[in-house]
């Protein structure tokens, strides 16, 4: 497993590139583009048979990770932590330490569907419901024929069942998109990596919902205007208060404003009253 343990500024060799990481809230995000990120570490990865951990964060993940210190330690272990928000690349402007670009989860996924069904790499569907994961499935191999499916479980299960943990194993995959939901995909991840001899492990969210049709991304003029949490808001109201805790995470970053904030007990390392 390719473990940096990196601190701001600090300068990693990753195959023909030079890169530097950028703290956001105690969390190391790789300064790279998404195309520099896959040509010269993934793309290397798969070639030589390594184990890595990819980890894609926005705001609210962050946000996570300050209140919940478990669950920090266990996305600092990972390989590589990737931008996936407009909100961290900002946060990182404001902080005069600007990183290149969003780098989109569900973007980096298709990228590698593509890759393995080009180059013979074999890829595990783990996670989601057994519908959105069958689907999934089924129109990934409609989108990129040729593409070796490992196998596939849906996400319904207990973290600790070895039996899943072996039936993966056992299916000796190249990549493995886990599709389980903040915390518990990462923490699977973490705890059984150890496990194989191989593999890139990429936590993916909803990214299964969306490639199933279950769900719809963002039109790209949503994205490109940076409302593709207004979007997501209006298709799912009920993330209202995943949304509050994004402007928290950019109150935090703001000037002038992260003061007050602090004055009224939030904090970019502890949970709100906590010192």
């Amino acid at each position: 497993m390719n473990v940096y343990m990196f601190t701001e500024g600090n300068e990693v060799n990753a195959m023909s590139g030079n890169y530097r990481t950028v703290k956001v809230m105690d969390i190391d995000f790789f300064n790279t583009s998404m195309n520099a990120f896959l040509k010269h570490i993934v793309y290397p990865d798969l070639a030589n048979g390594n184990r890595s951990f990819i980890v894609t964060a926005n705001p609210e993940f962050v946000i996570e990770t300050r209140d919940h210190p478990e669950f920090k330690k266990v996305v600092q272990s990972a390989d590589y932590v990737l931008a996936d928000g407009v909100g961290i690349v900002n946060a990182a402007v404001l902080m005069g330490h600007p990183l290149p670009e969003r780098v989109s989860g569900i973007d980096v996924m298709y990228r590698m569907l593509d890759h393995a069904s080009k180059n013979g790499y074999s890829v595990f569907f783990l996670g989601a419901s057994e519908d959105s994961n069958k689907k999934a499935v089924e129109n990934a191999g409609k989108e990129w024929p040729g593409l070796k499916v490992a196998g596939r479980h849906d996400g319904y299960f207990d973290p600790a069942d070895e039996s899943i943990v072996d039936m993966v194993v056992d299916s000796k995959p190249d990549i493995v998109l886990v599709a389980l939901g903040m915390q518990r995909q990462e923490k699977w991840i973490a705890d059984n990596i150890g496990r194989f001899d191989k593999g890139v492990f990429m936590g993916v969210g909803g990214s299964f919902d969306v490639l199933s049709g279950k769900a719809q991304r963002a039109p790209k003029i949503w994205i490109r205007l940076q409302l593709e949490w207004l979007y997501r808001l209006i298709q799912e109201p009920r993330r209202i208060k995943r949304v509050m805790r994004v402007f928290e995470f950019m109150l935090l970053h703001t000037p002038v404003l992260k003061h007050l904030m602090r004055m009224f007990g939030y904090s970019t390392t502890k949970p709100r009253g906590k010192s």
